[in-house]
């Protein structure tokens, strides 16, 4: 079974019970990733898990890459007006990029790096 169906497996069952019963259900649901071996898949299962509870909530996840740390706070207000919805940031920096920022909204890919700015003038200049 993979990480994905795990997460979904588990969030089915988190909903489908009774608060009062939720430990329980995460005991049964250990004691059957170390049956199948899969204790491994455990921060993968959890990072899954989160996306598909965020999306149920409505919450869209965002990747947000700068060369060097940000204010999160500046960037999560800016996303909350662009996108319209409840967001959650994960924060990567990535010295390559050289400066701006790349944001990755579900499937859609913003890059407003310096990396891929002058990728983009080196493209026109050799035409």
């Amino acid at each position: 079974m993979k990480a994905e169906e795990y997460a979904q497996a588990l969030f089915d069952a988190l909903a489908e019970s009774n608060p009062q019963d939720h430990e329980k259900v995460l005991d049964n649901f250990v004691k059957v990733l170390s049956q199948n071996g899969d204790l491994k898949l455990y921060d993968l299962i959890e990072e899954r898990y989160r996306e598909i509870e965020g999306h149920a909530k409505g919450i869209k996840q965002v990747e947000v890459i700068t060369a060097q740390p940000q204010k999160s706070k500046e960037i999560l207000e800016h996303l909350n007006k662009i996108i319209g919805d409840k967001v959650e940031v994960k924060e990567k920096i990535d010295e390559d990029i050289i400066g701006g920022v790349v944001v990755r909204v579900d499937d859609t890919l913003i890059d407003g790096s310096i990396k891929n700015s002058l990728k983009q003038l080196r493209k026109a200049i050799s035409k």
